[in-house]
């Protein structure tokens, strides 16, 4: 309705796998029709952002690195089913459940790894989960994109841009 009389709303929609195979199970056919809309037809593109989502609800801090990805994978799968390979191409953001980040060295890696190999450009996060990597103070512009930088016991490095939620 809105982009008919001539606005342009932005929403960012966030469903784990386990939600949208639910919803699909119940026969919500009409709410996937939306979603199919939304997500497919170009007049809405730039009015919808999904981000990329797990299956279930792993929290990356305590689910096994090789589970995560998988769970990671089944949401891509499962997507693509709904809205297409092209749909899924435009999913460049991840959700983390709980917006949790790994704080071991390695498993941050793995999890940085997982969203690059997976195609994710940036990861959501909380603004009290992150901190300055030069002195451990809190971030100073927290509105702009920083970068989430993760090195393993092996002096590896991988980044990823991180969008800071703010309070």
């Amino acid at each position: 309705q809105l982009v008919g009389e001539g606005l342009q709303p932005r929403v960012m929609l966030d469903y784990s796998g386990t939600l949208l195979h639910g919803l699909h199970r119940v026969g919500l056919h009409d709410v996937f029709e939306n979603l199919r809309t939304i997500t497919c037809e170009p007049r809405y593109r730039r009015c919808v952002e999904w981000l990329g989502s797990a299956w279930g609800h792993p929290v990356a801090p305590s689910t096994p690195v090789q589970d995560y990805r998988l769970h990671v994978r089944a949401w891509q799968h499962f997507f693509a089913g709904l809205f297409g390979l092209e749909a899924l191409g435009r999913v460049k953001g991840f959700s983390p459940a709980e917006m949790a980040l790994p704080n071991h060295p390695d498993v941050c890696y793995a999890f940085v790894k997982t969203l690059k190999d997976c195609g994710y450009r940036w990861v959501i996060v909380q603004e009290h989960t992150v901190e300055q990597a030069a002195d451990g103070a809190p971030l100073a512009y927290p509105h702009q994109p920083h970068r989430l930088v993760a090195r393993n016991s092996r002096g590896e490095t991988l980044s990823l841009t991180a969008i800071i939620k703010t309070q």
